[in-house]
């Protein structure tokens, strides 16, 4: 009878998951404690693992899915080198090449940074990531406001040129400038046209103002921005011909009026430009600067083509010219005139004054009107006006001075003059029927 006997000599103790190599064994039995040891092995280390394991586990609940597929490598490769036993092949290490197979990195563990991208060869770059421009926050606000003074202003000297009076001037070049070829532009004021212009300026800066804030407007809110710096580029373009015009052809007239117009289109033009981010500045400066040059050529053009064959203000002389007057006086014109006399009125106007040949008009001819002329000599650059004029501190033509006083500059219908000066009483029938037929 065979029987197998199994002989355990140890000079060592036993460690987990291996034999000792001075262990004696028949073949079957010796497969028999590999098949123990292996798994007692994998019991006590999977044991021994069980604190990280739990540990990774909790990092990948709260982090990406690329976290997730750390851990699983992490535990695998761990649980893999503790149950590896001699003679078998590791089961980490089929494990790790379908990992591999997956993720397509080599098996090791995914980059913590999401902020790559793959670029044309295949390989993956991280990207850099672009502050954001700081959007620029300009005066929209002030703006509006400084665009309508510039509308009042351009709107008061459109009204006084077209119901044909004469606006208030501290200097003697204001008359001058409003009243010269430059002054029109197609039988229409040239400031009816700044008048628009800056109106249309404030409304423009104060619609740009009202998205400042809004994060959800950012791109409306750059347009505005963009808008009102090349509307200041169109201002100040034709503020700069105007200038060269009080400059050149007026010879240097002073026109307190067209100096602060070019004023505020200049700083319309300084707050448009400080509301431009760099980028955007780049990107407008060209259109800024064709519209400036456009500006000034179609004015040259329009303005200045016709000039040509004038005399340059500077060496300009007007003779003295009495006026012929081509209306027929009424009996009310004259009672009018004459009542004025009476009452010590006076009519301060120049001979050269379109103004004031339509207020002689009124009248009509041989109406005795009490008008004093500022230049009896003629008119030159730098000729002062007469002393009576001077003592009245007159500053526009016509400018009527009532007998107590009061004054009127431009133009003003008889029936104003009659109430002004304290004319009572209407005419009778033969004077009404004398107007009747003078008509």
């Amino acid at each position: 009878m065979l029987h197998s006997t199994t002989s355990l000599v140890t000079s060592a103790p036993c460690r987990s998951g291996s034999v000792s190599p001075t262990t004696t064994r028949s073949p079957r039995g010796a497969v028999r404690a590999r098949r123990t040891a292996t798994a007692g092995s994998v019991v006590t280390d999977y044991r021994s693992h069980v604190h990280v394991t739990a540990g990774l586990s909790s990092v990948a609940s709260s982090s990406s899915s690329s976290h997730v597929r750390l851990s699983t490598v992490a535990v695998a490769s761990l649980f893999s080198s503790s149950t590896a036993s001699p003679g078998r092949r590791p089961t980490a290490g089929r494990y790790t090449t379908r990992r591999q197979a997956l993720d397509g990195n080599g098996g090791a563990a995914p980059p913590l940074s999401v902020n790559t991208e793959t670029g044309n060869d295949g390989t993956k770059k991280t990207k850099t990531p672009t502050p954001d421009e700081p959007v620029p926050s300009p005066p929209l606000r002030v703006a509006a406001g400084i665009a309508a003074v510039g509308c009042i202003e351009s709107g008061y000297l459109a009204y006084e040129k077209l119901t044909g009076g004469s606006v208030t001037c501290p200097l003697d070049g204001c008359q001058t400038a409003l009243s010269s070829s430059y002054s029109t532009l197609g039988g229409v004021p040239l400031s009816a046209y700044g008048a628009a212009a800056y109106g249309l300026v404030a409304a423009l800066a104060w619609w740009g103002a009202g998205m400042a804030d809004q994060e959800d407007e950012v791109d409306a809110y750059a347009r505005a921005r963009v808008l009102v710096f090349l509307a200041g580029a169109g201002l100040a373009g034709v503020s700069s011909y105007l200038l060269y015009v009080l400059a050149g052809p007026l010879g240097g007239a002073e026109c307190v009026y067209c100096l602060t117009s070019a004023a505020i289109s200049f700083t319309l033009f300084s707050i448009g430009f400080s509301g431009l981010s760099p980028r955007e500045t780049g990107r407008v400066a060209p259109a800024a600067v064709a519209l400036f040059a456009v500006t000034v050529l179609s004015l040259s053009l329009v303005l200045g083509g016709a000039e040509d064959g004038k005399a340059n203000i500077n060496t300009l002389t007007l003779a003295y010219t009495p006026l012929s007057i081509e209306a027929k006086s009424t009996q009310y014109s004259r009672q009018v005139a004459a009542h004025l006399r009476a009452t010590g009125a006076k009519m301060y106007g120049a001979f050269w004054c379109s103004h004031c040949i339509d207020q002689k008009e009124t009248f009509g001819a041989g109406t005795e009107i009490p008008y004093v002329e500022c230049f009896p000599s003629g008119w030159e650059k730098g000729t002062a006006m007469a002393p009576a004029c001077a003592a009245a501190n007159v500053t526009g033509f016509p400018t009527w001075v009532m007998g107590d006083g009061t004054r009127f500059e431009g133009e003003r219908t008889l029936e104003e003059l009659a109430k002004a000066s304290g004319m009572v009483g209407q005419l009778d029938a033969a004077s009404m029927a004398a107007d009747f037929m003078a008509k």
